[in-house]
């Protein structure tokens, strides 16, 4: 009877070790959606579904915590609809329970979404269908440049850091395929730069 109890209360504890991160962080988030310039139309998008929306931005959106990317999609007058992606990272704190709660604790966690998290804001910048100078217009590109290799070392940290040093392949060919779109993002800033007019 002795040793029921205690393993009675064992499970107990690591059952309630293993809801640390749900508690603490929870299962949704709360993100702000920005653009350049201000007053677009945003929608928010996971796995080809709607999950949220911001009319004109800025603006916050509370939306539930997921281990896939979200796809924030912009519009405005006299600007090309624009699309980012926001990467969904891994929550440090869980590994925490895959050492007290082992790999229960950690199965808890990305069921519910607390072992994933989100950036707090994500900022669009919405390309001009034209330009007043030549000198307007690349200092636009390089700015996106800039921006563009920016975005993509936090996404790609936020890949390897959600992949937690696994060697599993599938995680891993995300970081992989992360690197080629930066390529192919930075290929097509570069011819974008001598396609969009000058006004005259």
């Amino acid at each position: 009877m002795k040793r029921f109890c205690h393993l009675s209360f064992l499970l107990l504890a690591m059952a309630s070790l293993s809801a640390c991160a749900t508690v603490t962080s929870g299962t949704d988030h709360t993100l702000l959606v920005e653009t350049d310039p201000a007053g677009a139309t945003c929608g928010l998008q996971r796995n080809g579904a709607g999950i949220g929306a911001v009319n004109p931005t800025p603006g916050a959106v509370r939306i539930s915590k997921s281990r896939h990317d979200i796809m924030v999609n912009c519009e405005k007058a006299d600007h090309e609809a624009t699309s980012r992606t926001v990467t969904a990272g891994f929550q440090a704190m869980t590994l925490g329970n895959v050492l007290i709660g082992g790999v229960i604790g950690l199965a808890a966690d990305l069921a519910s979404g607390a072992a994933i998290t989100y950036p707090d804001s994500v900022k669009v910048v919405l390309w001009p269908r034209s330009f007043p100078t030549a000198a307007a217009r690349d200092a636009f590109f390089e700015g996106r440049l800039a921006d563009t290799r920016a975005d993509f070392a936090t996404r790609i940290q936020n890949a390897e850091g959600a992949c937690g040093g696994s060697t599993d392949q599938s995680c891993l060919q995300r970081v992989r395929d992360l690197r080629l779109q930066e390529q192919e993002e930075i290929r097509r800033i570069e011819e974008r730069r001598t396609t969009i007019p000058i006004r005259t």
